[in-house]
Order: C-alpha cells, then structure tokens, then sequence
C-alpha cells in the first residue's frame, strides 16, 4: 500500500455516501469505453482544498489557490472541499464547521482572492483528501460522447475512501466501469488513441497474486486500450520506506505520473539525470540507471498503430530532504517512518519532479523548486524543465509554482488533481 493510499482520510461527503460507507453507484459496465489523453480538450479539472500540510508543511490549499489562478482562464474547476478548518489539530480532529457555514467561509476566503468564481464550483465532502488522482474520477469515453469512470479497487483501509470514484459517478449520474484490480491513478498514462503506460514495479506490488499478463487484460479491458508499454520502475527517490542510507521515502513507489507523460498522442516526456546528478548524488545515478532502462524500453515501443514515439527528455531536480523530530509528528505521520521511536530525528526525500504536471487546455501547469537561499542548481533546473516543456507544448502557456507542501505529502500537482475531458471530443 503506498502511502498517498493509506494516509489520506475519507471521503463521506458531496451527499454520496452514508456515515456507513453504503454506497448507491450506478451498475457497473464491461466496456466500450476509452481512457481520453489529457492533452485532449478538458472541461473541468477536480481540485482538492486542504488548509493543512504534510509534515509541517505549508497548507495543500497554498498551491491550489496558485493553481487556480493559472488555469481558470483556461478551463472550469471542481474543487472539493471539507469543513474541517486550519484550527484542526490533525486531519481527523474533532471540530467542524457546519457545512453551509464552511462553504461560505470558503467561497468568501477564495473571493477575496480574487479568484474567478464564475469558473470554480465547488463540491462539499465530509472529510478532506488531498492527493485525489488515485482514488478520485478517472473518466472514460465512448464513441458517442458517453462519459464513465473506471472503478478500480484502491487500497485503503477506509472503504468509504476505495468508493470515492463510485461515489462521485453516483453524484454525477455516470455508470462505472468496475475492475477488481488494484490500481491508482497516478498510475497510468493513456495517449487517448488506445496505447497505455503501465509501471512493472507499481502493478506487480499492488496486484502480487496476478502476472503482467492478467494485470495488461484486465487494464485493457477497462481502458479500451489496444497497446500496452510496459516501464520498468520509477525515480528511486519515489521509495517508500526505510531506505540502504538509512533516510526514508514518502513517496508512490513509481507512479508514471513522475517521470513518463505524454504531451500528445505519439510524443511522451521521460525523466532525464543530467552527468552532474549521477556523478555527485547516489540516489540519482540510481535514478539515471532506471530512467535510462525505462528510455530503452520507450525508444523499441511502438504506438497502437505500430509508429515509433518521439521522446523528449525532461530534467530532475537535485535530491531534496528534510528532517524532523519523531515526537513532532502526528499519530498518522508517525506511521510513514516505521523503525523510528521516540526520541529519533527522521529524515526524509521529498520525492520532486516537473512532469507530476497539469495540463489544462491552453496551459500546462509544472513546478519550480527554487527558493532564496537554496542551491542555484535548482534555479537552473528549473529553467530547463520549462525550456523542455515549451518544445513539447508550443501552443500552449507553462506556468511554473511553487509545490513544496505537495512534496512533502509525497506527491505533486497531478497527484492533486482529476482530469474531466468534455463528452464530444474535440468540444472546447
């Protein structure tokens, strides 16, 4: 179980499911559907709000306020949100806003902002979740414009959680298409004609009664996809756990989402260790070793309709980390360094990358990780990633912010946030 799985708190709200976790989704499909690229034209991308931080970091809603003022020019937002308030003492603290009184603290909150509220609506639920790509509406297509979500199983030990994606088809009168693998959805990548990237690593942990070969059905049962590619592992900072250097990760464990993107149907982005990283830091030449794999992989692949890809490589940031006294942490963050006691200072990666990105029609939102005071190697990768990104996406505007609260929940913009593509494709 990764850690963006088991940690997060429960959705109960939006009126989708009871304090018992019964949920009234609409029945469940076999297929005819397709997973849309998210370079298509979207009509809504799913924000989460969370006014708290991982780890003692700054609050999740810091990067969402910055978020939405990049991309409501663009598109709509959904932005989920809880009565819980940044007073709580942990995300599972007693005190609560009445609903309508946390709404209207909220759309007050937002409005002063200066936010286009015209563009934002907003979706109440119980209990706040932040990393909402895994558990969250992953939108399929039919020919005839038909919307579904795909209703894998997640690994949570709140079921009310696993059902957030069934939940919110009920809420928007969609079916599902139900699947009884484990899988997040961080963890796939489709180019929206059929050819889907899938992560050895991630799939065979999460399914580990199952070989490739059921897993690549199953997936493609439910996508729609003809093709799959098949990487081999993530960034080797993305770990969770106690690593060999004696620090630990918070991260997925190799989601796609990290280091593989497609920028359209044939041209897929890939992490990329410059000679200075692997040469100077032993987690990135791990990382260049698995990047390089996974590029050998990508250069023999093949598109749904046998053509080469065009790959384009995307710099990662040097290493980063924290630490922390245990006795600081939550009973919950305590859980996410097994072996530290009482007393320990624990230190931590804080798993960053540029293509944990948003692309939100007109513009693709990526990070920045330069801040005064810190090392100017990171201002320069900075630069590079967003030069990179501007060969990939020359129609389009790249908009860097900062998302250090977001790494340290482990995560990063994709992981917050849900693509909804429009029901007739090509509509804008």
């Amino acid at each position: 179980m990764t850690k963006r799985a088991f940690l997060k708190a429960a959705i109960v709200g939006f009126g989708l499911v009871s304090e018992s976790g019964r949920s009234s989704a609409q029945p469940s499909l076999s297929a005819g559907f397709m997973a849309p690229g998210e370079f298509e034209p979207q009509e809504y991308i799913w924000l989460s709000w969370i006014e708290k931080g991982s780890l003692g970091s700054a609050p999740f809603s810091d990067v969402a306020l910055d978020v939405m003022r990049a991309i409501t020019p663009h598109v709509k937002v959904r932005l989920m949100y809880s009565n819980l308030t940044a007073e709580d003492p942990s995300y599972f603290g007693p005190y609560r806003l009445a609903q309508p009184d946390a709404e209207a603290r909220l759309r007050a909150s937002l409005e002063s902002e200066r936010v286009d509220m015209s563009r934002v609506e907003l979706f109440y639920y119980a209990q706040p979740f932040g990393a909402i790509q895994d558990p969250g509406p992953y939108f399929l297509r039919a020919r005839d414009g038909r919307l579904a979500i795909a209703d894998y199983r997640f690994d949570h030990p709140d079921r009310r959680t696993e059902e957030m994606d069934r939940n919110i088809a009920d809420t928007l009168g969609l079916p599902t298409v139900k699947s009884d693998l484990i899988s997040e959805g961080g963890a796939r990548q489709v180019n929206g004609s059929g050819t889907l990237l899938l992560v050895e690593a991630v799939e065979l942990s999460r399914n580990p009664k199952l070989g490739r070969d059921a897993i690549e059905a199953e997936h493609k049962r439910v996508h729609g996809a003809r093709n799959v590619v098949w990487l081999k592992q993530g960034p080797a900072d993305e770990a969770w756990g106690r690593l060999p250097d004696g620090k630990w990760g918070i991260g997925t464990g190799g989601h796609v989402d990290v280091f593989a993107r497609f920028a359209d149907a044939r041209t897929i982005l890939l992490a990329e260790v410059s000679e200075r990283q692997r040469s100077t830091d032993p987690m990135l030449l791990q990382t260049h070793e698995r990047m390089e794999e996974n590029f050998r992989v990508l250069s023999k692949a093949r598109d749904e309709r046998g053509r080469p890809f065009r790959i384009i490589r995307v710099p990662v940031p040097d290493t980063m980390t924290a630490k922390l006294p245990y006795d600081s942490l939550s009973r919950e963050e305590r859980s996410w360094f097994e072996g530290a006691k009482p007393g320990d200072t624990v230190e931590f990666y804080l798993p960053g990358g540029y293509l944990n990105f948003i692309i939100a029609n007109g513009v693709v939102v990526t990070a920045k990780f330069w801040r005064l005071g810190l090392s100017e190697t990171l201002r320069t990768t900075d630069k590079l990633a967003r030069s990179a990104l501007e060969r990939a996406f020359p129609k389009r505007q790249i908009i860097q912010v900062d998302v250090l609260p977001l790494i340290y929940d482990g995560g990063g913009l994709h992981c917050h946030s849900r693509n909804q593509p429009f029901a007739v494709p090509g509509q804008h």
